[in-house]
């Protein structure tokens, strides 16, 4: 086994080297029959010639260092304020020096499922949904497939705060407390209204 990686990493080194060499061979310069002027690395026919060419050189080149400001050290995005006016957004303490784009910072809200707490005996369970953007979310809707495949609503608020956490509560039937030990994110489904 340790032969033949061997072999494929002299493979490899080979195979490397020669590309190397290519890279840095002589390029030959001559003309063909129909008056062509042919470039090649091998010299095509008699009276071929290295050709003058200017080396290839590899320039530096020095990236200019961008410092992106965030509205983290700010207090966050304060969306409800409206873009700046360069249309960028401006931070909850007034700050306007801020690089995120308005237009895909504050267009929506996004909704994220931070917890499910165990089944209980009866089989009600409580879904906690948090709210990360600062545009509130309309008509939340969070789903599971029942054990017939059929879609449960969990009920829950009309609406969730920017930067706001709902509870969503629900009882399991009979049927799919058995089929389901414990809920996960995998078995929910969340959306709302004005959700991208």
């Amino acid at each position: 086994m340790n032969s033949k990686l061997l072999l494929i990493a002299a493979l490899l080194s080979s195979a490397a080297l020669h590309s190397l060499a290519a890279a840095e061979s002589v390029v030959y310069k001559s003309t063909d029959k129909d008056g062509n002027v042919v470039y090649s690395s091998k010299p095509p026919a008699k009276g071929a010639k290295p050709a003058d060419l200017p080396p290839i050189m590899r320039g530096e080149v020095k990236l200019v260092e961008q410092k992106l400001t965030t509205c983290d050290k700010h207090g966050g995005v304060n969306c409800p304020a409206g873009p700046d006016s360069d249309g960028s957004v401006i931070c909850l303490d007034g700050f306007k020096e801020a690089s995120a784009r308005f237009r895909f910072t504050c267009n929506s809200p996004k909704l994220e499922i931070s917890d499910i707490s165990e089944i209980a005996p009866d089989g009600t369970f409580t879904v906690f949904v948090r709210n990360t953007k600062s545009i509130a979310a309309q008509k939340p809707l969070i789903t599971y497939k029942s054990s017939d495949e059929k879609d449960v609503k969990i009920k829950g608020p009309e609406s969730i705060d920017a930067f706001g956490v709902a509870e969503f509560h629900s009882t399991l039937a009979e049927k799919d407390r058995l089929a389901l030990k414990r809920l996960t994110m995998a078995d929910l489904s969340l959306t709302c209204s004005n959700c991208p």
